[in-house]
């Protein structure tokens, strides 16, 4: 049959597989499968959830927020019981400064098999931060520093503790810059920096230290609340509730709800401030001591009731300024703050006799802390005086911080570490702390151990 031109039938054109594509997407199909094999086998290996847990603690403690890594080992701890798990229960603990619960921990990894000598190592910085570091000691974590598996963090973390607490600060710093120097991208070795800085009152510096972590690590809670606490101090509130407001999360929320009300009370706004710390109130005791803890911080007063109660006793609310600070000195009676607020409150109602005496305490305290400055300058000209220190440290522990008392005994041992005075001083103020002596057992059997018998 003849067709012409234009009657020519347009058949479908005949379609062939791609075979370039097919062979593309099996290949594809068995690379997913291989990775998503080997992910699997990598988990599986690494143990799992539990691993993955312990991991995610590991790194909580490297960035010193041992209340997540608690809730990660929590997790750990459902699914399996393995010695590393113990290990890292122990180091947390040894981060909140609990010994007992620390060597129960270190005791229960060594009867699973957990490596001997890291637990030896973990005992060793332990005592170091409890300011038991002996010229051994010290040789030892020198030594230490120069073993290729060393956690290099956690060692010179307790290392420059130690140091500070020993007043050897150029020592600190020196340890702390070769840290940055050799980990420059950690805010760690900045953030210790400008804790030594804020201790000298070198507030200039320490401010630069802190932004300094800050921007390295935008999620160090602790650097920016630091920061925050920092420029509070220097008067500076509007400034200090930025960094206030990034740390109003998750387990620091409770801390910074608290800097953010001092930021309105110094603001003038004295409601909004209340009001933030009735919320904080809300909240017992432990929740809001473990939110401070978050960020690296342990305050002696009890803030929150503190604060709240000043504010109600200045704005004439006598009854609830005299139930939040007798709060406030239950918890911690030396906070002069709230005992002179207290004393305004009870006069306010009336209670003529209970406010007399607390406003004679306060001035009593007043009086005996006048002298430390008169001591510090016997020590300006000659740092040696022992005998100064330890009456400072006295003086301080009796009338004003516990914290700051032991350090002021306790900087003798930078140049004279047998003072038989300071470690008598140290042991009569531990086993008078009945309320938890077994908690500082191993202080006080380090330090009368420098004492000879029979004195």
């Amino acid at each position: 049959m003849n067709r012409s031109k234009g009657n020519r039938i347009h058949s479908k054109p005949e379609v062939r597989p791609n075979l370039t594509n097919r062979k593309f997407w099996s290949r594809r199909n068995f690379l997913l499968f291989a990775l998503f094999f080997l992910a699997s086998s990598l988990f599986v290996w690494s143990g799992g959830i539990a691993g993955f847990a312990n991991a995610m603690a590991s790194n909580a403690l490297a960035k010193k927020n041992p209340v997540a890594a608690e809730w990660w080992l929590s997790i750990s701890k459902a699914i399996s019981s393995d010695p590393y798990s113990d290990f890292l229960r122990a180091r947390s603990a040894r981060h909140q400064g609990n010994l007992e619960l620390m060597s129960s921990y270190l005791k229960t990894a060594f009867d699973r098999g957990y490596a001997p000598r890291k637990l030896q190592r973990e005992q060793t910085l332990a005592l170091v931060n409890m300011g038991q570091m002996t010229g051994e000691m010290e040789q030892e974590i020198n030594h230490w520093l120069g073993e290729a598996d060393v956690e290099v963090s956690e060692v010179v973390d307790s290392y420059s503790n130690a140091l500070v607490s020993r007043s050897r600060f150029e020592e600190a710093r020196k340890l702390l810059f070769a840290w940055e120097r050799d980990y420059p991208v950690s805010p760690l070795p900045n953030y210790r920096l400008a804790r030594i800085h804020e201790h000298l009152s070198e507030f200039n510096l320490a401010e630069i230290e802190y932004r300094k972590a800050a921007k390295k690590s935008p999620k160090f809670i602790n650097a920016k609340y630091s920061l925050a606490r920092l420029l509070l101090r220097q008067r500076r509130p509007a400034e200090a509730m930025e960094f206030y407001r990034e740390c109003d999360l998750g387990p620091s929320a409770l801390a910074a709800k608290t800097g953010m009300a001092q930021c309105y009370k110094s603001l003038g706004e004295i409601e909004r401030a209340s009001a933030l710390l009735k919320v904080v109130l809300e909240s017992d005791q432990e929740q809001i001591q473990r939110s401070f803890l978050a960020v690296d911080e342990s305050p002696e007063r009890f803030v929150a009731a503190s604060e709240l109660g000043c504010i109600e006793t200045e704005i004439g609310h006598f009854t609830e300024g005299k139930e939040y600070l007798e709060r406030a000195l239950a918890s911690f009676p030396l906070d002069s703050i709230a005992r002179y607020s207290y004393a305004v409150a009870l006069r306010g109602l009336g209670m003529k006799k209970e406010a007399d005496e607390n406003f004679e305490r306060t001035r009593t305290t007043r009086l005996a802390l006048d002298q430390v400055t008169i001591l510090q300058e016997r020590i300006i000209a000659k740092s040696r005086d022992s005998a100064s220190r330890i009456k400072i440290g006295k003086i301080i522990l009796e009338n004003e911080s516990e914290r700051t008392g032991v350090y002021w005994i306790s900087s003798v041992f930078s140049y004279d570490p047998g003072n038989v005075e300071a470690h008598s001083a140290l042991v009569d103020y531990y086993e008078g702390k009945s309320d938890d002596k077994q908690k500082y057992k191993q202080l006080i059997e380090y330090h009368r151990s420098y004492i000879p018998q029979g004195k």
